[in-house]
């Protein structure tokens, strides 16, 4: 049996529109961003049930011939996942509720999330991270790439690219690349912090740091002074990096392992959390502004033949 996945592609409360517009419907190579996700996904054999939220009416005009359960967005990226993962639930398709019954019958249930902005997303990929997610053992595991591999889509002499924030731990640098599988009925007691840590997922932003802060203070456990302790090591680092004093940023950094960073989430979100990496790339590559997008279009191309072998594909 396969897993079931939702993509969260909505427009609403602190989403991030590019051109003015629904980044998943931007057109990449021909075709909507959300359109190469959805056929990626069709094409993977782990994957069973596709939901997708967002916009709905404009998302049956791009993928409406796919076969895949469209949902009309909510208010928030968070929001829409939830959603997503709900109408998955043969009992709430029925009847729109969320019961006991269906609470205590879906309590290990989990499913893939994806955002909607991540056009060399790969079969290859997909299979990598779902090989990795042992569900028997943990309730959230979350996929970052790292920044010797982001390299390779990085800017170049004579060649456009795109330069992806990362953050810094003893085990070296990653980007989380937009692949999440969960049990959302074992996260509902986190689920305020969990809507608030996407309000503010941009943390180059100041404002989004000192908002993050306060919301972990004001909704995470009791005993959260190691958690504070690691979150503000890693922003010191990045900051570091991001001035060019990437010497200090390692220095900085070497409290923080990607084992503590496990148990930081696994504490934050009272919930088994693990991290592990892919090594393709195409999931962090997503699309947050305009220069990003026009750099992607352009490359597009020699970028999906970089996640090839031997020149066959393997998206």
């Amino acid at each position: 049996m396969g897993i079931d996945a939702v993509i969260a592609a909505g427009d609403g409360k602190a989403a991030r529109k590019v051109f003015k517009r629904n980044k998943a419907l931007l057109d990449v190579a021909g075709k909507p961003i959300i359109r190469h996700i959805v056929e990626v996904l069709l094409a993977c054999d782990d994957i069973d049930r596709i939901v997708v939220v967002g916009p709905k009416a404009k998302f049956e005009e791009v993928i409406g011939d796919l076969g895949v359960d469209i949902v009309e967005q909510k208010r928030s990226l968070a929001e829409n996942g939830w959603e997503g993962f709900l109408q998955t639930l043969p009992e709430y398709r029925q009847t729109p509720e969320v019961t006991y019954d269906i609470i205590n019958t879906h309590r290990d249930k989990h499913v893939l999330f994806l955002s909607g902005d991540i056009p060399l997303l790969s079969v290859r990929e997909l299979k990598e991270f779902l090989s990795q997610c042992d569900m028997s053992g943990y309730d959230y595991v979350a996929g970052i790439t790292s920044e010797e591999i982001l390299k390779f889509f990085g800017p170049r002499k004579g060649r456009p690219g795109i330069k992806m924030a990362t953050f810094h731990t003893w085990d070296g640098n990653f980007r989380q690349n937009n692949l999440h599988m969960a049990r959302p009925f074992m996260l509902i007691e986190s689920i305020d912090l969990v809507l608030k840590a996407y309000e503010f997922r941009y943390q180059k932003e100041f404002y989004n740091i000192v908002k993050t802060l306060i919301e972990i203070i004001r909704l995470g456990p009791g005993n959260i002074g190691k958690t504070l302790g690691i979150y503000l090591l890693l922003q010191l680092s990045a900051g570091l990096a991001s001035v060019g004093m990437d010497t200090a940023a390692h220095l900085i950094s070497f409290p923080v392992t990607l084992e503590r960073v496990e148990r930081m989430l696994s504490n934050l979100l009272g919930a088994r959390c693990k991290i592990v990496e892919t090594t393709v790339g195409g999931a962090a590559l997503d699309v947050d502004n305009e220069k990003d997008f026009m750099i992607l279009s352009v490359m597009y191309r020699d970028w999906l033949n970089q996640i090839t072998e031997g020149g066959r594909s393997l998206a």
